[in-house]
């Protein structure tokens, strides 16, 4: 069987495009509400905090990327600057978190569109289809997808532009009299929460292969895409606090639409549903393609099956798309939604974890392999530390049943590539030596399959 390979063809506005896709959606739409409820007014703070956190391992993330630009996140940049085990725990930490938040994002789908029809239709009945539909959208080529979310990317803001400017008319400032209702912990409870809302700044990074010039891309879109949407976040909760006072946008699942009905007017109704609606289609169809795409990467270095690490005759990672698809439908049905993101916010915090050591260690190889690398960068270590620190404060905050179920995921990743490893080394399976070179020979990819097959006659 022919193993086709990735082309190049994402430039910084299609890789920002991807990031803001990945992360205005749910934290804008549903989990804003639900720090609300933590954090009173000075949500707005925790707002702030949680793109701080964001920053610092965000910096960590395009020091990597200034020196590995292949296909697999987390798990690539970790397995290059740290080592394989590292890369194995701290990739399959990522996708799990992913996995899980697209099943929660899913859920959130379904509330917006019973807003948009006022009806009460269970919310699996929506997850489960949509999540079968973004998959076979990322079977069909990541430029259709950048296509597609470039379209959501732009209907969103300007549903919240919308937003903002009617809310504005009917603020009330008097809901910001209790700013910080629960002190100083509710305002990191909801920064904790809302981190949720950010982690799919590091989206890009899943597709090194596939972005132009990744090392000056991947970083810009990065940084870019934090800054944007924590402005975007903050001026959100002002006006939507200004409207209605928290403890009503805790208690609503569709925390926006329920905002902005205080207006009474049926078509700002419908049109902030259609925003929820196009958002969570945004962070549904990105989150499949970059845990796809860390599946990609595991099974080319045959970390997990070599079937996932297939690539069709139409550039993309079929199998693996199928198998992430999968299971978040299976999370969709046994998670509950609170369950989720406190879950999601854990694992993907002892990833990101992982990534600020791995920049800390490459760092300090490559400062003694080059010396003017060492002047460019000669506190960049204080970066990835601050990272570190920060991590560990918002994991404190969170529930400790999401504490316990992701150590539980950690410790059995673990114990599977502690065991693959002793097969390997006593023989029992034959150990991987492909060395995967550091710049990818890459083919076209992104055209339809259609338009691939009326170019080939």
């Amino acid at each position: 069987m022919k193993n086709y390979q990735l082309k190049r063809v994402l430039g910084l506005k299609e890789s920002v495009i991807i990031n803001l896709g990945a992360i205005i959606g749910a934290g804008i739409f549903v989990i804003i509400g639900i720090a609300a409820g933590k954090a009173g007014p000075a949500i707005i703070i925790s707002i702030l905090l949680s793109s701080v956190i964001a920053i610092f391992t965000g910096l960590s993330f395009s020091e990597i990327a200034q020196h590995i630009s292949k296909e697999g996140g987390v798990y690539e940049y970790a397995r290059e600057s740290f080592r394989p085990a590292a890369g194995f725990i701290g990739g399959t930490m990522w996708t799990f978190s992913n996995m899980i938040a697209i099943s929660a994002v899913s859920l959130s789908l379904g509330s917006y569109i019973n807003a948009l029809l006022k009806i009460h239709i269970s919310l699996i009945l929506f997850g489960i289809p949509v999540i079968i539909m973004f998959s076979l959208l990322n079977i069909f080529g990541i430029k259709n997808s950048t296509k597609t979310l470039s379209i959501l990317v732009i209907v969103n803001i300007l549903i919240l532009v919308i937003f903002i400017v009617t809310g504005l008319f009917y603020f009330n400032i008097n809901h910001f009299n209790n700013f910080y209702p629960h002190g100083f912990t509710g305002i990191m409870e909801g920064s904790a929460l809302i981190f949720f809302a950010f982690t799919g700044f590091s989206r890009i990074t899943t597709i090194g292969d596939e972005v132009k010039d990744p090392e000056k891309t991947i970083p810009k879109a990065i940084i870019i895409s934090i800054i944007i949407s924590a402005f975007l976040y903050v001026i959100i909760a002002v006006v939507a606090i200004g409207l209605i006072p928290y403890t009503t946008l805790a208690n609503s699942s569709a925390p926006l639409s329920t905002a902005i009905k205080i207006l009474h007017n049926s078509y700002l109704d419908i049109i902030i549903a259609v925003g929820g609606i196009t958002a969570t289609a945004g962070v549904i169809l990105t989150g499949i393609l970059g845990t796809s795409r860390v599946l990609y990467a595991m099974g080319r270095d045959h970390e997990i099956p070599e079937k996932f690490g297939y690539i069709d005759k139409y550039a993309t990672p079929v199998y693996s798309i199928i198998l992430s698809a999968t299971i978040s439908i299976i999370f969709v049905y046994f998670v509950g939604f609170s369950t989720i993101i406190e879950a999601s916010n854990v694992s993907v915090l002892i990833a990101y974890s992982i990534i600020n050591i791995s920049a800390i260690l490459l760092w300090t190889k490559l400062k003694n392999e080059n010396p003017r690398h060492l002047r460019e960068t000669k506190y960049f270590f204080i970066i990835p530390l601050a990272g570190i620190t920060t991590i560990l404060i918002t994991i404190s905050y969170l529930g400790l049943p999401a504490i316990g179920i992701s150590l539980t995921v950690l410790l059995i990743i673990s114990l599977i590539y502690y065991i693959k490893y002793l097969f390997e080394t006593k023989g029992y399976i034959k150990k991987f030596s492909k060395v995967i070179p550091e710049i990818s020979v890459v083919r076209e990819i992104g055209k339809s399959r259609n338009k691939i097959k009326s170019d080939k006659k």
